[in-house]
């Protein structure tokens, strides 16, 4: 029997295709829908910039809320108190101070969040501060009035405020200027200035919250004034003559009447009252 030999041949095998070969026909479309690696790169730096941008800002926000923060000053609430003709008044605010309001008496009395701030509109007001860390301010006809540990009067008037400190001192600025009180001191403000800075007795100018009227040679002019603030109807000087006799002494507060019809004993003047409350004073 006969044998065939089998011979061997290496036959070259087809190489295995790459496989970028296989998505070669799709890589335009591949491309469409997936960004480049460069591309996802430039967008990461631009998110990465955007962030560090957006930090800055939100730390320059905080720092400027806090500074606005530091600056505001809103009302809390507010009180308006108020006095008729001849009547008086002792209130408590709500920070613990004390106001006595003489007659036909308006205040506005504000509670700041950093400060407290008192409106006197018109009449006469002593205040007792209790002391805190917030300001506590008296604002009367264009002058302010910043307490500093006191016990003061102020006093509303056509031309301008009257300040006497009682105890402590104040701190007294208008437009123009600004002075120091201290205890027993006293000054007229007067368009936007301070006059008559002088050393006084608190004696007269709070005789009021115990019932008393103090003059020391008052001209009949001012003395009148000051009853008119008592009187529900006018009281008038019928001669220019009799305006500057002078008045002294001390009455009682609710006894106007009383020494309107007392002033002819001391005086050399009549009064004549008519049906609707008004006076009317002349020389004799």
């Amino acid at each position: 029997m006969g044998y065939t030999p089998v011979i061997h041949q290496d036959i070259p095998l087809p190489m295995s295709a790459k496989p970028e070969d296989h998505l070669s026909p799709y890589a335009d479309a591949l491309r469409a829908h997936f960004p480049a690696k460069e591309d996802i790169l430039r967008e990461a730096k631009q998110q990465t910039q955007q962030r560090r941008q957006f930090k800055k800002a939100a730390v320059t926000v905080a720092s400027c809320l806090l500074l606005a923060i530091g600056w505001l000053d809103p009302v809390i609430s507010t009180d308006r108190l108020h006095t008729a003709i001849g009547q008086q008044a002792t209130v408590q605010l709500k920070d613990g101070s004390e106001v006595i309001l003489n007659t036909n008496t308006v205040l506005v009395a504000e509670q700041h969040l950093r400060s407290r701030q008192l409106h006197l509109q018109q009449g006469e007001a002593l205040f007792k501060v209790k002391h805190e860390w917030r300001p506590f301010t008296v604002y009367a006809n264009q002058a302010e009035i910043r307490d500093i540990g006191t016990v003061f009067n102020v006093r509303h008037s056509p031309q301008g405020a009257i300040i006497t400190v009682v105890e402590g001192s104040v701190e007294v600025r208008t437009t123009q200027e600004a002075r120091l009180l201290t205890r027993d001191m006293s000054v007229n403000t007067q368009a936007g200035a301070i006059t008559d800075y002088r050393c006084t007795s608190t004696n007269s100018a709070i005789a009021w919250q115990h019932g008393r009227l103090m003059f020391d040679a008052k001209p009949l002019t001012e003395v009148v004034a000051e009853l008119q603030r008592y009187h529900a109807g006018p009281i008038r000087i019928a001669d220019k003559r009799i305006a500057q006799y002078q008045l002294s002494g001390e009455y009682d507060i609710n006894g106007i009447d009383a020494l309107i019809d007392v002033l002819p004993e001391i005086l050399p003047v009549r009064v004549d009252r008519h049906e609707d409350q008004s006076v009317v004073i002349r020389s004799r």
